[in-house]
């Protein structure tokens, strides 16, 4: 979700949570970027070449161990850079922008030097899909997506996982003003957290509407926003569940 202020900046509101356990999804392998460029994944193909590709077992895939290069990160960092294996977020996103809810699931499966890998599982009625998506902290670049079906990965794109998160986004045309912010109580499943809201005037099509998000100091993500006019909803974005993992600087095997 963003809004964009006259091109002279951007709230970003973070629609994608953090983490699962590492449990029930076996290895999650973070691969040496070197030997899985991210232009060199294999496409589907009608003669099952990739398909066999993504089979091969990723044993054979070089794991980093090693610290990230201090100098390279150095002033690079993101949200992503203080998840850890376990972290787990559960958002939904509701509002006129969509006929059926959408439910999308964020588990850190692994992490090692300058790399974290995250589940992201997308619910949205009869749909579902699972993606195993390698980032690089720092920029959060995706290095590798895989897809996950029942217990085999196959080879996947970035515009694949593109296409999953454009489903939760919903754009405003213009973000006019800051309205103003005040402090509250937001509700995270059963649990009441302290946060503040802030609120925004913005344009839509031709209709003014007001975007609202709500954020938690020492919460990486933002615990909701809204996007309303004329007293419809028409963008909602909710945390419902967060779990926080155990910090690792090595996946294990």
């Amino acid at each position: 979700m963003v809004v964009q202020s006259g091109g002279m900046h951007r709230t970003a509101l973070a629609l994608f949570g953090l983490a699962f356990s590492v449990a029930a999804c076996g290895n999650a392998g973070i691969p040496n970027p070197s030997l899985y460029p991210e232009d060199s994944v294999p496409e589907a193909s009608s003669n099952g070449s990739a398909k066999q590709a993504a089979d091969e077992p990723e044993d054979e895939l070089a794991f980093l161990d090693e610290s990230p290069d201090t100098e390279e990160m150095a002033g690079r960092h993101s949200p992503m850079d203080k998840r850890q294996i376990g972290d787990l977020s559960v958002r939904r996103f509701s509002g006129s922008f969509t006929k059926v809810p959408i439910v999308l699931t964020e588990e850190v499966t692994a992490r090692a030097g300058n790399l974290v890998v995250v589940d992201y599982t997308f619910e949205q009625g009869k749909t579902h899909q699972k993606l195993r998506v390698t980032h690089e902290l720092g920029s959060d670049k995706v290095l590798r997506v895989r897809e996950i079906r029942g217990t085999k990965e196959l080879a996947s794109n970035v515009g694949v996982y593109d296409a999953m998160m454009n489903k939760t986004m919903f754009v405003p045309d213009d973000n006019e003003e800051e309205l103003g912010s005040e402090k509250s109580t937001c509700l995270v499943g059963q649990k009441q957290i302290d946060c503040e809201k802030t609120s925004y005037r913005v344009k839509v099509g031709n209709q003014t509407a007001t975007f609202s998000v709500a954020k938690s100091p020492g919460i990486v993500d933002d615990l909701s926003g809204e996007i309303t006019a004329e007293g419809k909803i028409l963008y909602r974005a909710e945390l419902v569940e967060m779990r926080s993992g155990t910090p690792s600087g090595v996946a294990s095997r």
